[in-house]
C-alpha cells in the first residue's frame, strides 16, 4: 500500500496542474490541428499516470488474470496514446509553416507497431504456455509486458525530437525559430522522462516530465498572447515599446532605424468589402513583412490599426531604402498572385536615431510624419 502512496506523492502535483492546464485550455477557441490536440493532451496524461497507479495497485493485490490482463492493456493503451499524441500534436504544429503531412502516415504506423507490440507481449507466452492463459503469461505480462510500449514510447519521443530539430534550420522568422526551439526543449524533457521510467521504473519520471514539458509550452503559449497581436502574430504595441526601450538602452551611441508602415485605403477597404476582407489584408501584410525580412536582425511589430513598425540595424539612407524597396517587391509579388480581390498599397516612412536626437518619441513622430507625407503624395498623384 505505501508503495501506491509513493506513486499518487509523485502524480499528485503534476495531476494538478495539468487538470488546471486542460481546464483553461477546454476554453478556448482553438484554430489549427496542433492546438486541438494540446487541449487533449493534458488529460490524457493524467489517464496515464492513473492508469500506471492502478496497474500496478493490481499486481499486488489482485491475482486474477483477466482483471490483471484489462489493467495491463489500459496501462500500455495510455502509454502509448500519450506520445502518439505529442507526435501528431508536433507535426500539427510544425505543419503550420512546412510541408509535413507524410509524419502523419509515420504516427499512424508507430501506433499500430504499439498495439501489435504490446499484444504479442502477452499472446507469445501464451502460446508456448502448456496452461494456455497460465502462470507463465501472467508472470509474463506483469513482469516484463510494458517495457515494449515503453520502448515505442521512446521511439515516438524521439522521432518527434528529429521532425522538431531538421526543422528548425528551415525556419525563416524569428517567431518560427523561437516556437520550434520551444518545441525542441519540451521534447528532450519527455524523451528523458521516458527512457528513465523504461530502465529504472521506480524512478516514476515518465508522467512527471511529459507534464513539465506541457507546462513548458502552456507557458509559451501565455507568454506568446501577453507579446503577440492575436491577428497577426506579429509583436504587439506593448512588446514593441518594450523593445524599444531596450534598445535605447543597449545601444544608445550605434546607429538604427525605425519604418512605421501603413497600409493605405485601409478604412475603405473595411467599408467596401468588410472588416474580414480589411482582417485578412492586414494578417497578408504581416506575412509580407515576414517574407520579405526573413531572418533579418528586425523587430516586426503591428503597431496599432492598420500600422506596423520595424526596427533595424540600418546605418543611413541607402540602407533604408534598400529595406523599403524589398518591402515594395513583397507587395508587387502578392498583388500578382491575386489573393485578395483589392491591390494592397502601403505608405512608410523611417527615421534614424541620432537623426531623432537619440530620443524615442521623436524617432517614432519622425517617422510618423514621413509617412504621413507619403500617404499624401500617393493620394495627390491619384487626383
Amino acid at each position: 500500500m505505501m508503495e501506491e502512496f509513493k506513486q499518487l506523492e509523485i502524480y499528485l502535483f503534476p495531476i494538478v496542474m495539468l487538470l488546471a492546464i486542460g481546464m483553461n485550455n477546454w476554453k478556448r477557441e482553438e484554430r489549427t490541428q496542433g492546438d486541438r490536440i494540446f487541449g487533449f493532451l493534458p488529460f490524457l496524461i493524467i489517464c496515464m499516470m492513473g492508469s500506471d497507479v492502478t496497474y500496478h495497485a493490481l499486481q499486488l493485490y489482485v491475482h486474477r488474470f483477466t482483471v490483471l490482463y484489462a489493467g495491463y492493456l489500459v496501462y500500455c493503451f495510455f502509454l502509448t496514446a500519450v506520445p502518439y499524441a505529442w507526435l501528431l500534436y508536433v507535426n500539427g504544429k510544425l505543419s503550420v509553416r512546412h510541408n509535413r503531412r507524410w509524419t502523419a502516415a509515420v504516427c499512424h504506423v508507430m501506433t499500430g507497431t504499439a498495439i501489435a507490440v504490446v499484444l504479442l507481449t502477452v499472446i507469445i507466452p501464451w502460446s508456448l504456455s502448456t496452461e494456455g492463459w497460465g502462470v507463465h503469461a501472467v508472470s509474463y505480462s506483469l513482469n516484463h509486458g510494458s517495457l515494449p510500449a515503453k520502448l515505442v514510447s521512446i521511439a515516438m519521443y524521439l522521432i518527434g525530437l528529429i521532425l522538431t530539430a531538421t526543422a528548425y534550420p528551415k525556419e525563416v522568422t524569428k517567431e518560427g525559430q523561437k516556437e520550434t526551439r520551444y518545441l525542441l526543449e519540451a521534447g528532450v524533457f519527455s524523451l528523458v522522462g521516458g527512457i528513465v521510467q523504461s530502465f529504472a521504473e521506480s524512478w516514476r519520471t515518465g508522467g512527471p516530465f511529459v507534464a513539465l514539458a506541457v507546462l513548458f509550452i502552456y507557458l509559451n503559449a501565455q507568454n506568446r498572447q501577453i507579446t503577440t497581436d492575436g491577428l497577426t502574430g506579429l509583436n504587439n504595441r506593448r512588446e514593441f515599446d518594450a523593445h524599444l526601450q531596450r534598445k535605447i538602452e543597449l545601444c544608445p551611441e550605434h546607429e538604427w532605424g525605425l519604418l512605421m508602415i501603413d497600409v493605405d485605403d485601409f478604412k475603405r477597404i473595411n467599408d467596401e468589402l468588410g472588416h474580414a476582407v480589411g482582417d485578412e489584408a492586414l494578417w497578408h501584410t504581416a506575412d509580407i513583412l515576414r517574407g520579405v525580412f526573413g531572418k533579418d536582425p528586425v523587430f516586426l511589430a503591428r503597431y496599432g490599426g492598420d500600422e506596423f513598425a520595424v526596427l533595424g540595424d540600418w546605418f543611413g539612407q541607402e540602407q533604408i531604402e534598400e529595406a523599403i524597396a524589398r518591402i515594395q517587391e513583397g507587395i508587387d509579388r502578392f498583388n500578382k498572385e491575386g489573393q485578395l480581390p483589392l491591390q494592397l498599397s502601403m505608405s512608410i516612412g523611417y527615421a534614424f536615431w541620432h537623426e531623432a536626437g537619440r530620443r524615442g518619441e521623436n524617432l517614432i513622430q519622425q517617422a510618423d510624419e514621413r509617412m504621413y507625407e507619403e500617404k499624401q503624395k500617393k493620394k495627390r498623384m491619384r487626383a
